[in-house]
């Protein structure tokens, strides 16, 4: 896991069954104590408005329990980044896409550019876009300023 301070998680099914636990003592018991705890914070968020409660955090002074999409993941308190434990990157596939076409569209300019034997073969030459250099480079700038934001976006891992 690539979480700091992460010590090791549960996976619970939608009745509460452990479904998979990793350097968790005694899952059965974990998933007791969630249970009850996701029953009592849904009975309070109906009682404050609200359809149901999505996850929540119990803070211990060494180690942490927090409860988010029928996973559990128990971490140490002082080095967790609770930023980074709720929320995550994604890529967005479109831009991702867009900078990889623009790189690799500039890098068969470059290599039709430079290659003598490609010079010599007719109507190949009449490919690349004039001036011979300036172009490519644009393009592979581009490129590569897209494909450094594609994972700009993030999303909650409550979701």
């Amino acid at each position: 896991m690539g979480i700091k301070g992460y010590v090791g998680h549960i996976k619970l099914d939608d009745q509460g069954n452990v479904i998979e636990s990793k350097n968790v003592e005694n899952p059965e018991e974990w998933a007791e104590v969630i249970k009850f705890n996701v029953k009592k914070g849904n009975e309070e968020a109906h009682e404050l408005g609200f359809g149901h409660m999505n996850g929540f955090a119990m803070i211990g002074k060494d180690y942490s329990l927090t409860f988010m999409k029928n996973g559990a993941y128990i971490v140490k308190t002082k080095e967790v980044d609770w930023h980074e434990l709720f929320v995550k990157y994604t890529y967005s596939f479109s831009t991702l896409i867009a900078g990889l076409f623009f790189t690799i569209l500039s890098i068969l300019i470059f290599i039709i550019d430079v290659t003598p034997l490609i010079n010599y073969i007719p109507y190949f030459n009449s490919i690349t876009p004039e001036p011979r250099y300036y172009i490519p480079i644009g393009m592979l700038l581009v490129g590569i300023v897209l494909l450094a934001s594609s994972k700009s976006k993030f999303n909650y891992r409550l979701e």
